[in-house]
């Protein structure tokens, strides 16, 4: 009978403490979900940039002009140059002086945008090369010059759509009224460089480098 005890408690013994290890439930393990940042932009362009107006060998830096608008009559010719100087005196003619200055920032192209007011508010269009010259013609027209290419001509014509190249360079841009320039009461025009289309945002320039002149319409 003895022999008979043992066994069954050793049985017992087993089975309870089987009973009590019992696992605890595992946890559930949550998978963290990548966190998306979004780049932001960022402009590493800081050509310098600037209007200006030429008096023989003389650059002179624009910051405000006053005008009377006359139907199809010049509201100025405007040069570009890669400088932030108030006053430049050229060593050589203006188109080669402009390359000698360009060419320090390659792969960097110009661009302009006209706004310009009116009663029905403002009016804001770039212009990248001479298919936008005339997006607005009844108020403005546009002509942009490539004085680099023509430094050793007397004179010389704008750029039509067909002549532009993979060299050619917007070194002066030139504004002339239109039959509804009497409607504007201001004109802002800026230069700007840039590289990629990342300058942009719905279509309004972002970068760092440009520079505005402000035409006050009298």
């Amino acid at each position: 009978m003895k022999k008979l005890i043992i066994p069954l408690l050793i049985i017992l013994l087993v089975c309870g403490c089987s009973n009590n290890m019992k696992e605890e439930p595992k946890k559930e393990i949550k998978k963290e979900e990548p966190v998306i940042v979004e780049e932001t932009y960022k402009d590493l362009n800081n050509t310098p940039i600037g209007i200006y107006s030429l008096n023989g060998n003389t650059l002179t830096k624009l910051t405000s002009i006053d005008k009377q608008l006359k139907v199809e009559e010049d509201i100025g010719v405007f040069q570009i140059y890669p400088s932030n100087e108030d006053i430049i005196n050229l060593s050589t003619n203006y188109g080669q002086s402009f390359y000698n200055e360009y060419i320090k920032y390659p792969n960097i192209k110009i661009g302009f945008n006209i706004k310009y007011t009116t009663a029905n508010g403002e009016v804001s269009y770039n212009i990248l090369s001479p298919d936008n010259t005339f997006d607005h013609w009844e108020y403005l027209m546009n002509y942009l010059y490539d004085d680099y290419a023509n430094r050793y001509s007397s004179f010389y014509s704008h750029i039509e759509s067909n002549q532009v190249t993979e060299s050619t360079l917007y070194t002066s841009i030139k504004l002339q009224a239109s039959y509804s320039c009497g409607e504007i009461t201001n004109i802002k025009l800026t230069v700007f460089t840039y590289d990629t289309d990342d300058d942009f945002d719905n279509g309004e320039y972002i970068g760092n480098s440009k520079y505005t002149l402000n035409i006050n319409i009298n």
